[in-house]
């Protein structure tokens, strides 16, 4: 398997589709540029900055399909290559996202306090929820259409949720009370979107990844 795994990689990374995360990653840059070029307030800069994980998860998320399923036959199973392809687009994601993290951070609000593993784990959500949907549709079709769920999910679960009021939201700050119900969705979020990519991503039951 170890001797595999090289040559995979290298396959692999010339087989997935790079564009989508090409085009994301301008995107994830323009959405910070009203937080850069004014004085915004706190909202303002994590709402770049959420913005910027859930494009970069959703351009992420379009390597997930494997349109040579049906055609080529590897010893290698099917989740050892998805998790493979994740890894491929996921460290440049979180790279990326990291560098604008940093960014932002140092640039307009030093003098903040700065709700760091809050906002984290609030971008990991945005980031990884279209990777998941992503993963679930590659595991049902496999060309590009099926990552089109990605995008697709991540935008519902948006919708949804800008209709909760500010202290029912998801989206507020938490305050110096603690975490309300409405924070607490967020890991419980996290564990979902985890579990939903282990089983987008385990061996297929047939031969067509169904």
């Amino acid at each position: 398997m170890t001797r595999l795994l090289i040559p995979l990689t290298g396959h692999l990374a010339r087989a997935v589709s790079w564009w989508p995360l090409g085009v994301a990653i301008p995107l994830a840059v323009l959405a910070q540029a009203p937080v850069l070029a004014t004085e915004p307030s706190l909202r303002a800069v994590l709402t770049g900055l959420w913005l910027a994980a859930g494009v970069l998860g959703a351009g992420a998320g379009f390597a997930l399909p494997d349109l040579m399923a049906a055609t080529v036959v590897t010893p290698v199973p099917r989740w050892v290559r998805q998790w493979l392809r994740i890894g491929l687009v996921l460290a440049p994601a979180v790279l990326i996202w990291a560098v604008l993290h940093a960014v932002v951070r140092w640039a307009v609000a030093p003098e903040v306090t700065w709700p760091g593993g809050f906002m984290i784990l609030q971008a990991a959500v945005c980031g990884l929820l279209p990777m998941a949907a992503a993963a679930i549709g590659a595991r049902h079709r496999g060309t590009a259409t099926g990552a089109l769920l990605g995008p697709a999910a991540q935008g519902l679960v948006l919708v949804v949720t800008l209709f909760f009021a500010e202290r029912s939201s998801p989206w507020s700050m938490p305050s110096a009370d603690g975490w309300t119900t409405a924070h607490r969705v967020w890991p419980v979020a996290l564990i979902v979107v985890v579990l939903s990519l282990l089983l987008a991503n385990r061996e297929a039951a047939g031969p067509h990844g169904a």
